[in-house]
């Protein structure tokens, strides 16, 4: 979980924690028209503006759930933040301070350090076991109702 949440921090202080590829209206905003046709391709160089990458959405999605579960939740994504966010990274003292703790204990900053890890293993894991849930469905018998579907609306 340090390694992931290490990402994290890294791609949301280099990409931002939005972004992406451009679209053809800022395209043509940007240009005043159609853009120049010199080499196929994009012209952007990935990891220049492109946006995070999807482990770092994923932790996103992720922090962004366990604050909203509850108030100690909200502490701990604001811990996160603190702690991976910043660079350089505060104190430990000064991350529970601005997370909204109110004790000093060094072993309660680890505590909640690992709490963080915990939660965040747990989203984590619900959130893949839902994807894979969903794309089994999809493969199965929803396929089939889908191509049903699509072979209905044909008209010869």
């Amino acid at each position: 979980m340090e390694t992931l949440l290490k990402h994290w921090g890294e791609q949301c202080r280099c990409n931002g924690e939005g972004g992406g590829m451009g679209s053809p209206m800022a395209t043509i905003m940007e240009w005043g028209g159609c853009a120049p046709r010199g080499t196929p391709g994009s012209r952007i160089i990935l990891g220049a503006g492109a946006g995070p990458d999807g482990v770092t959405q994923e932790v996103a999605a992720a922090l962004s759930e366990i604050g909203r579960q509850d108030e100690r939740g909200e502490r701990l994504a604001r811990l996160a933040a603190r702690r991976y966010g910043d660079d350089p990274t505060p104190s430990w003292l000064m991350q529970m301070h601005q997370a909204g703790f109110a004790s000093t204990g060094r072993q309660t900053y680890y505590d909640l350090v690992h709490a963080l890890h915990l939660r965040l293993l747990q989203v984590l894991t619900r959130r893949a076991e839902t994807r894979n849930h969903i794309a089994t469905r999809r493969t199965g018998q929803l396929q089939s109702v889908l191509k049903v579907a699509s072979k209905s609306r044909r008209v010869s």
